[in-house]
């Protein structure tokens, strides 16, 4: 019996190692570096996506930019009930990027993330949730960034 599920994870560990993966959102092997960032808005996203960021300053990479990102959190009520009280909301984070690359050709590239969610009863968590959803918001905008910037 322990010999079977010793064999079955022997080759189940040998398919996994031998596959090729490779993170996508590692620095080792990408073709582009940061020299500077410069984010202005909303402090909490700008935190997230900076130290996403911070991760492509001064590597080794072909590509060379300077950016400068300016972050915007909206909140919104999506919809309310019968006694007028909020049911739904909704959060949206807007990050526009102006790119500067080392031939000093300018871009410019708007990310846009949202998403709707209920509401709590316990006001403590719902604030703790609207955190959680705006920093999962924040590292996908940080994600889409650094593939747009590899992709250039």
């Amino acid at each position: 019996m322990n010999k079977i599920i010793l064999t079955k994870l022997l080759i189940v560990f040998f398919f996994i190692s031998g596959c090729g993966y490779s993170p996508i959102f590692s620095n080792k092997n990408s073709n582009f570096s940061i020299i500077e960032i410069g984010i202005t808005g909303n402090n909490k996203i700008n935190n997230i996506i900076n130290n996403k960021l911070n991760n492509y300053k001064n590597s080794d990479g072909k590509k060379i930019f300077s950016l400068n990102i300016n972050t915007n959190l909206k909140k919104k009520i999506s919809s309310k009930n019968s006694k007028g009280d909020p049911n739904t909301f909704n959060i949206k984070i807007n990050a526009k990027m102006s790119i500067k690359d080392n031939k000093g050709n300018l871009r410019e590239k708007l990310f846009i993330k949202s998403i709707n969610y209920n509401n709590l009863d316990n006001k403590f968590d719902l604030k703790k949730y609207e955190e959680k959803l705006t920093k999962s918001l924040a590292e996908k905008i940080s994600e889409e960034i650094i593939i747009y910037l590899q992709s250039i």
